[in-house]
């Protein structure tokens, strides 16, 4: 029998596992824009910035997840 994680349990270990992180900027209906980033301070300076420059943008700091048991990379939320 295996463990059963929670949500929060599943998103730190997917967490665990970020190889890269994207800032995703919603432009419009249907259309966003993506920056792609090493590391995640880097990620979190461009998204302040973004804020800065205009305090009504839509934009989100993703991790994308490859966790040793899965074949697909798994974007999460880095709720930063």
């Amino acid at each position: 029998m295996t463990k059963t994680l929670n949500i929060d349990d599943y998103e730190n270990y997917l967490r665990e596992h970020v190889k890269h992180y994207v800032v995703t900027i919603f432009k419009g209906r249907g259309k966003y824009g993506k920056v792609a980033f090493e590391n995640l301070k880097d990620a979190v300076t461009y998204r302040n910035n973004l804020k800065t420059a205009n305090p009504m943008a839509r934009c989100m700091v993703y991790g994308i997840s490859q966790p040793p048991n899965s074949l697909s990379q798994i974007t999460v939320d880095m709720k930063v």
